[in-house]
């Protein structure tokens, strides 16, 4: 993405602006009006650095004739970089920032370059993409890619695979990590308890790639093992009825692991004398786990469940494109937003649609988590994420 030189002195302008104003007047402000003026100055730096060397360094290699504007604006972002240190320095003086402050600024660096400024592509959604006239110059066509996209069929197989497929992941997974959990809890040997959590978690870290392979090895038409034992029958990558089993078994075994692990280190925690005491009751394991496990691993499950709903409008990219093998036949059950993103962007070239399809999936995953966020602070405010 390109973004005009002169936007970008702009906002250089306007952090001089605050940087000088700062400097002429830090000496009568209050420590935390300091405070905020330096992090508001290190931000903007922050940004105009950012933006100003990604388009310097794009005018410098690929347009020599406009070689002094893309120095020009290197040169934009070497000052707010300096324009980001004093913001920095000046807030550290004021105490706002410590030492240990600054080991979080990696993982913040990471978050802004590849999760926030990439959010400007949007207005991509809102244009008919013409390479010849670049992005910033196509023609601005308002929400008619949002209609096209909604009158197809596309957007609602494309909504309920990816709601349904993840409603059945969340449910099936957080279902499947509980019992995997207390199982793991009740196997007092160390050494039999770390080989089960290594088996389970072992799926995990497989590639979808390799996954694939091993499903076409079990499926194929021609060696499969499962296609063997039933006789050739089936044409699994023909038939889809298959494969929503197919696909919520394989994405439950390569999460079950995790899941178990994590509910796992939960009822590790739980008050042990609680247990005892139930069981000098005459309290069954059934009613332990009914009465003591359950209730305690409540914010657990509260929190894994806002977590997943918030990538309820996602899908795993290698589990709905790699596993199936992208067969045509099989689209109705295995297409999804981000596999239909996929497609429209590198088999169709069509950006304009990919954006718009792209931030339907970002806006509406956004309102989800605010509405699921909102319900359970009204029922439980204390697990709530905000």
């Amino acid at each position: 993405m390109e973004i005009p030189p002169y936007a970008v002195l702009i906002l250089f302008v306007i952090a001089m602006a605050v940087v000088i104003v700062f400097s002429l007047l830090r000496g009568r402000m209050k420590e935390t009006v300091r405070a905020e003026i330096s992090a508001v100055a290190a931000l903007v730096g922050f940004i105009s650095a950012v933006v100003s060397a990604s388009n310097g360094m794009n005018t410098v290699l690929s347009e020599m004739k406009k070689v002094t504007a893309g120095y020009g604006l290197i040169v934009i972002a070497i000052m707010s970089l300096v324009l980001v240190l004093f913001g920095l320095y000046d807030l550290r003086r004021s105490k706002v920032l410590c030492a240990l402050d600054f080991m979080v600024l990696p993982g913040f660096l990471y978050f802004v370059i590849n999760n926030y400024i990439p959010m400007f592509g949007i207005y991509i959604a809102f244009k008919k993409v013409d390479y010849s006239k670049g992005l910033w110059g196509s023609d601005w066509v308002g929400f008619d890619n949002f209609k096209y996209l909604f009158s197809t069929s596309d957007a609602f197989i494309i909504t309920r695979n990816t709601i349904l497929y993840n409603v059945a992941f969340i449910v099936l997974g957080l279902l499947s990590g509980i019992v995997v959990g207390i199982c793991l809890s009740e196997v007092y040997n160390k050494f039999f308890r770390k080989t089960y959590q290594t088996a389970i978690l072992l799926p995990q870290l497989i590639s979808f790639v390799i996954v694939s392979y091993i499903v076409y090895a079990l499926l194929s038409n021609e060696t499969g093992m499962i296609t063997k034992l039933m006789g050739g029958s089936v044409n699994f990558y023909a038939e889809k009825k298959y494969w929503p089993f197919i696909l919520i078994f394989i994405n439950i075994w390569k999460q079950l692991g995790y899941n178990g692990i994590v509910f796992l280190s939960s009822i590790i925690g739980i008050d042990y004398g609680l247990y005892e005491a139930a069981r000098v009751d005459g309290a069954t394991k059934w009613e332990q786990i009914r009465s003591i496990t359950l209730p305690q691993l409540k914010p657990t499950i509260m929190t894994l469940f806002l977590l997943q709903v918030g990538r309820i409008f996602y899908s795993d990219f290698g589990l709905f494109y790699q596993v199936p093998l992208n067969a045509g036949a099989l689209l109705d059950v295995t297409n999804t937003i981000d596999t239909y993103v996929y497609r429209s962007l590198m088999v169709n070239n069509n950006i304009s649609i990919a954006s718009a399809a792209s931030t339907y999936q970002a806006v509406v995953g956004f309102v989800l988590v605010l509405a699921v966020n909102m319900i359970v602070r009204k029922v439980d405010r204390e697990n709530a994420m905000f």
